[in-house]
């Protein structure tokens, strides 16, 4: 997706630059591609934010339970 992010980027840029040039339709079009290019970046990135965060959780759980001899008595 870090590839995409380029393109995201310079879809508007080249809208405002060619928007005179180009037909209503085709302006309309460059500006909703990038408005979903954005979307799934940042689809991904929250994705990708949520799996560390899990994963963080799991290991900080496994940390406690061994720092705490009775932690398997009181579950």
């Amino acid at each position: 997706m870090a590839a995409a992010l380029p393109l995201a980027v310079s879809l508007p840029a080249l809208t405002v630059m060619f928007g005179d040039r180009l037909g209503t339709s085709a302006t309309v079009a460059l500006i909703v591609v990038g408005l979903a290019l954005i979307a799934c970046t940042a689809g991904a990135a929250a994705r990708s934010a949520a799996r560390d965060s899990d994963e963080q959780a799991r290991r900080d759980e496994a940390v406690l339970d061994a720092l705490e001899p009775l932690a398997g008595l009181r579950r």
